[in-house]
Formats: structure tokens, C-alpha cells, sequence
């Protein structure tokens, strides 16, 4: 049975946290970085995103873990879609990924550190996957990976391939090179309200372990952590245990 190693759990399950002081969690974005989350989320999320990150508010993540090795040599099918490393010269022609993530960031996974997974059709990227050794800024510090897992940094898909399974083949192909690098195991964060990435989550068996929440009240940031206690889906084997530490310190890997 899958078991998770926390220590110090018990100071976050009773919501006691810890406290940064203002950029030591989240740096700002740029006027271009807000220009390209409006256009993907409208303006209410972008507002409510603002105010609860940097001013006032809670966000509530599921903290989630994906068994890379239970990937391995899971059928993929290809219905004329490739999946295949990013390569940095190819960014330039990501067009539809780019309507996502400034070039600068796509070119920032190409390097080390990340493993940075794309769909091509007909020429046309269509869709990624990225992983990474950095734990997410909101939660670094928090948060620490073992030495054989990775963080799930984000995965998107172009709105008129979606609903295709693209992500799960993708995640079937991207896992023999990330686990020929000696990492088995995927912690990742997504919001509570993000239906789209919680519906796609289970449907490729993702394990939900828990609820991180990051409570910020201007200059003050607090992080708490409530393990799930009502999840019907078995929990995968795994060969080693889930280390996640929560500690009350700031060291920080900072993407």
C-alpha cells in the first residue's frame, strides 16, 4: 500500500503554517504574462487570481502524485498526433502554445531542470507537458520533493484537440525518458475550482493526497495542509514510499 512520508505534518494539519515576507513566494508577472492570463481565464478569475495571490484571500490547491512507472509500456496511440521531446529550436513554431506561455518561458523548459513534452499534428503543436525538478513557486519551501520524484509544472492542450485523450498518451510517452532519468513519482497542485484539470486528472488514475491552502494577507502568506480522507480509488503500488516534507523554512527553488 501506498504510504506518504510527512514530517512535520502535524504542524500543517493544524493550519499553524508559515510566514514570508512579500516576492518570497510569488514574484510578480509581467504586463505581458497578465495580458496572455486574461486571455485564457476572462476577467474575473484574472481579478480574483490577483487578489487572493498578492493582496488578500485563500487559494486552495488538491495535491496530487502520478506512479511513472506504471506508464511504462502503456499502449500509445498515434491518430496522426507525434509526441516527442521539445527541442529548443522548435519553439519559435509553437504558435498555439504560445497563445498559453511566453517564448521566454517555453525556451526556459527546454533546459535543465524541466522535462518538456509536445503534441505535434501536421506540423502544429498542439499540445505539452512539463515537468520539472523545481517545486512551484506558491509552494516551495513548503513543500520538498524526494530525490526520485518531480513536480508537475503544467500541461495544456489547444482548445480544438481537447477531449481526445492527447495528455494521456502524452504522459505514456514523456514517461520512459523521465524515468530513464531516475524519477518515478510526479507531485503536482492544481485549483479546486479547475474542473477541466480535476476531470482530467482522474481520468488518467491520478491519486489526489491531499488540500494545500495558501492564505495571504498583504505581506503575510500562510500555508496549511489537509490530507484527503474520502478518495473511493485505491491507491497505487509504488516501489518506495511518497516523501513530501513540509517545513517551516525558506528554502526555496524559485522557477
Amino acid at each position: 500500500m501506498l504510504t506518504a512520508s510527512l514530517p512535520r505534518l502535524d504542524l500543517a494539519q493544524h493550519a499553524q503554517g508559515i510566514a514570508v515576507s512579500v516576492g518570497a513566494v510569488l514574484a510578480l508577472p509581467s504586463l505581458y504574462e497578465v495580458r496572455l492570463y486574461l486571455r485564457n481565464n476572462g476577467l474575473r478569475r484574472s481579478l480574483m487570481k490577483g487578489l487572493t495571490a498578492y493582496i488578500v484571500g485563500r487559494q486552495h490547491w488538491y495535491l496530487t502524485h502520478e506512479d511513472l512507472t506504471s506508464y511504462i509500456g502503456q499502449p500509445i496511440r498515434g491518430n496522426g498526433f507525434q509526441y516527442r521531446r521539445a527541442r529548443l529550436g522548435e519553439v519559435p513554431r509553437m504558435k498555439g502554445l504560445l497563445e498559453r506561455m511566453p517564448e521566454a518561458v517555453l525556451r526556459r523548459w527546454c533546459g535543465p531542470g524541466y522535462f518538456f513534452f509536445v503534441t505535434w499534428k501536421d506540423g502544429e503543436a498542439v499540445s505539452y507537458r512539463c515537468l520539472s525538478t523545481y517545486v512551484h513557486p506558491g509552494v516551495s519551501g513548503f513543500i520538498h520533493l524526494a530525490p526520485h520524484q518531480v513536480f508537475m509544472v503544467d500541461e495544456f492542450t489547444v482548445p480544438k484537440y481537447r477531449r481526445r485523450g492527447i495528455t494521456r498518451q502524452m504522459a505514456y510517452a514523456m514517461a520512459p525518458w523521465v524515468v530513464g532519468q531516475g524519477y518515478r513519482e510526479v507531485l503536482g497542485i492544481h485549483r479546486t475550482d479547475n474542473h477541466d484539470t480535476v476531470a482530467a486528472a482522474r481520468a488518467k488514475g491520478v491519486t489526489r493526497l491531499g488540500i494545500v491552502t495558501r492564505s495571504r494577507l498583504l505581506w503575510t502568506t500562510r500555508l496549511s495542509y489537509e490530507p484527503e480522507s474520502r478518495d473511493p480509488r485505491p491507491r497505487p503500488v509504488s516501489a518506495a514510499p511518497i516523501l513530501i516534507g513540509f517545513a517551516p523554512d525558506l528554502e526555496e527553488h524559485v522557477v
